[in-house]
């Protein structure tokens, strides 16, 4: 990933996954989109700060690379971001078992279940793989499904500018959902935990997410998450019916051959290591959370004692 090129094809760039430079395209839709220009910036980032110093219901983090994220992701509306951080907070306290630390998920990690492609679209979104096929249920709990995703988006995406401001979208591979799969996502626990984390609660800006090698019981499947979305959300996850099509919306250029490309498969393991390798990040990054919830360390070393108990 780190040797992926730009790919030029007729008047579009596909810059590599890991270009963070803003360019004079980015800075742009920062503005007319997200109402951004460098003195709302650094207004909002003093607004916000101030309104989470002065209440007192979650600690926060308040450095400018966390709030930033917030505020683009809600437009630079200093009272939405709020909401969206005392959310995704108190999401964090009702789930502690989605905000593990890497190494206690490093089977769902290597297994590579969550990936993203090498290179950017021609809009600057970067690409999030869902491979449904290295999803062992009998192996790795839904939990650690949803951690290791939500691991993964948060290094790869919302901690990249250009990402930041101009999103992602989904390659979501249903080649291998089984009937385990469709029992544990489909549960209205864990579809309503999975909707809210994905629409409200992930400080990401989600685009649109493409199905493929779907067959029925993905389509009942997601008949029955539908009541869990809201309308926008629903409209942006389209099922498609051949790989020919998924080549209207993703350029072949920037594809493995596994899916119609021309590029070689990924290096698929190599994202799973970053984030292993970003172990104190997560550490510090949760610090001020695992201050609040009265038990979440003691699930994490249960975790790891379960976890290691299988390896033995």
């Amino acid at each position: 990933m780190e040797s992926a090129k730009a790919i030029i094809v007729g008047n579009k760039v596909y810059r590599p996954f890991l270009d963070n430079t803003l360019t004079a395209d980015d800075l742009r839709v920062a503005k007319e989109e997200l109402n951004e220009t460098p003195e709302r910036r650094e207004t909002c980032l003093r607004l916000l700060r101030e309104m989470l110093r002065e209440q007192d219901e979650f600690t926060s983090r308040t450095d400018d690379e966390f709030l930033l994220r917030f505020l683009r992701c809600r437009k630079f509306d200093c009272n939405k971001a709020f909401k969206m951080v005392r959310d995704h907070y108190k999401f964090r306290k009702m789930n502690p078992g989605v905000f593990l630390s890497p190494t206690a998920i490093e089977e769902a990690l290597r297994r590579c279940i969550f990936n993203f492609l090498p290179h950017r679209d021609h809009k600057g979104r970067v690409i999030f793989v869902i491979r449904f096929d290295r999803w062992d249920a009998d192996k790795i709990p839904y939990t650690d499904f949803v951690a290791a995703g939500n691991l993964v988006a948060e290094y790869a995406s919302i901690n990249n500018g250009v990402t930041q401001i101009n999103g992602y979208v989904g390659i979501w591979d249903y080649a291998g959902f089984n009937f385990k799969h469709f029992r544990l996502i489909c549960s209205p626990q864990n579809g309503l935990m999975l909707a809210n984390l994905m629409q409200d609660r992930f400080p990401g800006r989600f685009k649109l997410a493409y199905c493929i090698n779907c067959h029925p019981l993905v389509k009942t499947a997601w008949n029955l998450l539908r009541p869990f979305m809201k309308e926008k959300f629903r409209h942006r996850v389209q099922i498609i019916s051949s790989l020919e099509e998924l080549h209207k919306y993703v350029d072949r250029s920037i594809l493995p051959k596994e899916y119609g490309g021309t590029l070689a498969t990924p290096y698929t393991k190599e994202i799973a290591k970053r984030v292993l390798d970003k172990e104190q990040y997560f550490k510090v990054n949760g610090h001020a959370i695992l201050r609040m919830e009265t038990g979440s360390a003691q699930l994490q070393k249960r975790h790891k004692k379960k976890v290691q108990k299988k390896k033995n």
